[in-house]
């Protein structure tokens, strides 16, 4: 085992592995980048609308990714997500969202990836029982549905603007018995939340199959290089080793210079 490896090993106890955000335009890093720190990507060129709509540039990108000498079995992707909502009212919006989420799924059994990522659609603080209720119903019948047809591909849900755990358990009650169904857990996003982070990381401990990571100022979602925000890392560090949380773990940031020193924080200084 490298230096590198064990150092990360000692930093984040819990975390299995960490990944980042590939981009062709910095291919050439990014890939010594993975080499050094042993990491898998999450792609999120095809959850832009600029890309999966042009033709053209959507098959340059893939068969870009698809032609570079690495394994993505272990790798993931960010789904589709601008103004998505799986249960809509509006059955115009209804179907285009489930299109395009059938699309993320296809490109990720194209790219040959672990899983893909997707939104909840839902409107933050919005509580009304028969909102929430009727998207538990379309939601988890469609994602169930989706499970079955793509096995290969584990379909993650993440936390964006929701205000507590609670509807996150209410689906995956709803998904019992779906073994490729998962949440991927937002730190960042929780920690912007009412509900302390504790009882999220408690509440959901037992769902999680991948997160997201960096920093903010504790009051918006400014995806900063931890260790330049607010949010305090060892007790993020805590937190993953009491919850037994063992997930592979995004540093959701652009650009080469921040993905390295996000690397740097979280595997190398002590």
């Amino acid at each position: 085992m490298t230096n590198t490896v064990m150092q990360m090993k000692n930093r984040v106890m819990g975390q299995t592995s960490f990944s980042i955000i590939p981009d062709l335009n910095e291919i050439d890093e990014i890939l010594k980048l993975t080499t050094k720190y042993h990491l898998n990507w999450e792609y999120n060129d095809f959850a832009q609308p600029s890309i999966y709509e042009n033709k053209y540039e959507y098959d340059r990108r893939l068969a870009a990714y698809l032609a570079l000498p690495r394994k993505r079995s272990q790798d993931t992707m960010h789904g589709t997500f601008f103004g998505l909502d799986l249960a809509a009212l509006d059955s115009v919006i209804r179907t285009r969202s489930e299109e395009l989420f059938c699309m993320s799924l296809e490109t990720g059994r194209k790219l040959g990836v672990k899983g893909v990522v997707f939104h909840t659609g839902l409107i933050g603080g919005l509580n009304l029982d028969y909102y929430l209720e009727n998207w538990l119903d379309k939601v988890s019948a469609f994602l169930t549905e989706k499970c079955r047809e793509f096995p290969e591909l584990m379909i993650f849900m993440e936390n964006t603007f929701e205000q507590s755990p609670d509807i996150f358990i209410k689906l995956m009650d709803r998904m019992k018995g779906i073994s490729n169904f998962k949440l991927c857990f937002d730190y960042g996003h929780a920690i912007l939340t009412k509900t302390p982070i504790e009882v999220w990381c408690k509440q959901l401990s037992p769902f999680i199959g991948h997160m997201h990571l960096n920093d903010n100022d504790l009051k918006d979602d400014l995806h900063l290089v931890p260790g330049r925000g607010k949010i305090d890392f060892d007790f993020y560090r805590k937190l993953m080793n009491e919850n037994g949380i063992e997930v592979s773990t995004l540093l959701e940031l652009n650009g080469v210079e921040n993905i390295t020193q996000a690397l740097k924080f979280m595997c190398e200084e002590n």
